[in-house]
């Protein structure tokens, strides 16, 4: 709050930018208001991009093929490969969303009617591998893949990092980060795994963390 949170809200006051805090500010929150909004975004971005930063490092390591693409490849292959890593290993598994108004849903010719104020339950894993969309080997990893669904093109993480009004704010900078870091650790020649992680179960988010992972050069 005092080293962080505060100090960001006075500047924000004086100089209004185009974030989060400035928004709150301009509706008058108050500052325990703001601190965790502040909180979630920090976190949020923080824990979800370790973690994929570890998933995609694994892949990479028992990939040769793939690593030596992220080394010599394109941004545009470069973020491909991080993309289609994050489809197949999403950080957060199952998104739950409360309808505001009643919805119908068409489906390979079945119709299904969800009431308003219904809790839906997106299962993420399932909806990133759907064969409909991803074509029958969605469960491996191939870059630049097309994913076309009903409603025309998809994009490269599908459901990852959510969608609409909620979708990840931060998508961007998660991707780059992780190729600015990837990158360079597998630039060391004699980066190798050690010890494969220890794949746990998170509640909260509804999907996996990788514990005890070991590297060495």
């Amino acid at each position: 709050m005092y080293l962080d949170v505060k100090p960001a809200i006075r500047k924000r006051r004086k100089n209004p930018q185009n974030d989060v805090i400035s928004y709150l500010v301009s509706r008058d929150y108050s500052d325990l208001e703001i601190l965790p909004e502040g909180v979630v975004y920090g976190v949020a971005g923080m824990v979800t991009t370790r973690e994929f930063i570890c998933v995609a490092l694994w892949h990479l390591l028992e990939k040769p093929h793939l690593r030596q693409r992220m080394l010599a490849g394109s941004q545009e292959e470069r973020y491909a490969i991080l993309h289609e890593i994050l489809r197949l290993e999403p950080i957060v598994g199952h998104l739950l969303r409360r309808t505001t108004g009643e919805i119908e849903i068409e489906s390979e010719g079945e119709k299904v009617t969800i009431p308003a104020g219904t809790l839906v339950d997106m299962n993420i894993f399932a909806s990133n591998i759907d064969p409909g969309m991803a074509g029958e080997n969605g469960t491996s990893v191939c870059p630049l893949r097309p994913l076309h669904s009903e409603l025309g093109k998809v994009p490269e993480p599908v459901l990852s990092f959510g969608d609409g009004y909620h979708r990840c704010p931060g998508s961007f900078v998660a991707i780059q980060e992780s190729d600015i870091f990837l990158r360079k650790l597998l630039a060391i020649d004699t980066l190798r795994l050690e010890r494969k992680p220890d794949i746990v179960y998170n509640d909260i988010v509804k999907g996996y963390e990788l514990r005890n992972f070991v590297i060495k050069v």
